[in-house]
């Protein structure tokens, strides 16, 4: 099985924080923005926090595209980093991907208005107070979804 690697920075951690506190045991999430590192290793460099349409509950979100697309034009404009997927959290439940995540994330792979080969999902929650995450990847060639290993960013502390 192929090995891929992400790191996610504090300041993306601390964003994420934020939001799963603000939105307690319902979900939220956004989309990721990251960049390709080597072959097989990501890293994100920024996220939305998708709440402007008030669409959530316990068990789903639905992502608004406002905050979404304003951050994906600014890292853009910027060549700082590009579309590579989406975040949600799982206050309840474990951060494994659901059939409905799943199915969202093979059909943003089929949809030609991402216009994307692969896409990361990230799960969220908190643990004991502590943000917890496991990221996911998906590929239009693949037919499995390959859990990622998790790398120290730079400005992470091991």
């Amino acid at each position: 099985m192929t090995k891929i690697k992400f790191k996610v920075s504090l300041e993306v951690e601390a964003k994420i924080e934020r939001a799963l506190r603000k939105s307690g045991d319902f979900e939220t999430g956004g989309i990721l923005i990251g960049n390709k590192i080597e072959d097989n290793s990501f890293e994100i460099v920024d996220v939305s926090v998708s709440n402007e349409d008030n669409k959530y509950s316990i068990a789903s979100f639905i992502r608004g595209v406002k905050k979404s697309d304003m951050l994906l034009r600014k890292h853009y404009k910027r060549k700082s980093g590009y579309y590579i997927g989406e975040w949600h959290s799982h206050p309840k439940f474990s951060l494994s991907p659901s059939r409905q995540d799943i199915a969202t994330m093979f059909g943003i792979l089929a949809d030609d208005n991402y216009g994307v080969s692969f896409s990361i999902l990230i799960i969220t929650k908190m643990n004991n107070d502590k943000l917890d995450y496991q990221g996911y990847f998906f590929h239009e060639n693949l037919n499995e979804i390959i859990v990622l290993e998790q790398s120290p960013a730079p400005n992470n502390v091991s």
